[in-house]
């Protein structure tokens, strides 16, 4: 399987503190993949890592066979889309001027704004349901419309790779689902290849298509979520007893706590 995006040996941290440790790991291309696990395993630190928003300790990130480290910012944000935890908007930033950020990597003295650009931001606009906010400060919106604005940006940017962290916080279960959707169907209709990281294990196992399951650093498992969700896994990544059971809609694997 092919993998424009991997990272090999791979640690990474703060300060003194090693959070992800020697990992080794391809993102396959073409799919959603998930990444789960408990609080402080190293999700976030992980896809930061990989968003080249972190320096490794050791090993490296490449993409397309060259360490990131040795690419422009530019070049990698044409290929390289990032959604943060904690993004931050500038004061009074108006959702039309942030989604329109979005386009900044593709243009230059020589490329400037143009219909292709003012395509793309409206597209981004209409598949986040954004439309109607487009005149509205960020500042003045609700953090779930400030989420699907912040989701609207990273799609204008229009990249093969798409990375996402916890971009379902904020969203009641109505707009987290949408938001799945519409990245499941990003991948379907473009091939985009999509990484997001997830609290919500029963959501990553229906709009996943691969998982990859974390704890103290290290991936536990990885894998199609039909073939590598166990009441055993979940046990050892969350600490949860339960059950797993086909979802009656989708038929992926369902995650029942036990009873008390």
């Amino acid at each position: 399987m092919k993998s424009r995006l991997r990272a090999e040996n791979l640690s990474l941290g703060y300060d003194d503190r090693t959070i992800v440790q020697s990992l080794d790991l391809d993102i396959i291309d073409g799919r959603v993949t998930a990444i789960v696990g408990a609080n402080a395993c190293g999700k976030s630190t992980l896809l930061r890592g990989l968003a080249r928003l972190l320096r490794p300790r050791s090993g490296q990130v490449l993409l397309d066979d060259t360490p990131m480290s040795h690419l422009a910012t530019k070049e990698v944000a044409k290929v390289l889309g990032l959604l943060p935890q904690t993004p931050v908007a500038p004061d009074g930033i108006t959702v039309g001027d942030l989604v329109s950020r979005g386009r900044h990597p593709h243009l230059s003295w020589f490329r400037h704004w143009n219909a292709e650009d003012k395509q793309a931001v409206a597209r981004a606009l209409e598949d986040t349901d954004t439309q109607d906010l487009l005149g509205r400060p960020i500042q003045q919106l609700s953090g779930g419309q400030r989420q699907r604005v912040w989701v609207a940006m990273a799609l204008a940017q229009d990249t093969d790779l798409l990375l996402l962290d916890e971009p379902t916080t904020f969203l009641d279960i109505s707009h987290q689902v949408e938001l799945l959707r519409l990245l499941r169907k990003l991948n379907e209709t473009s091939g985009k290849t999509i990484v997001v990281v997830l609290h919500d294990l029963n959501l990553a196992c229906r709009y996943a298509q691969h998982l990859i399951a974390m704890a103290d650093g290290h991936i536990v498992a990885e894998g199609p979520p039909s073939e590598i969700v166990t009441a055993s896994l979940v046990e050892k990544v969350f600490g949860l007893p339960c059950v797993v059971v086909p979802d009656p809609i989708s038929g992926t694997p369902m995650v029942v706590p036990a009873a008390d």
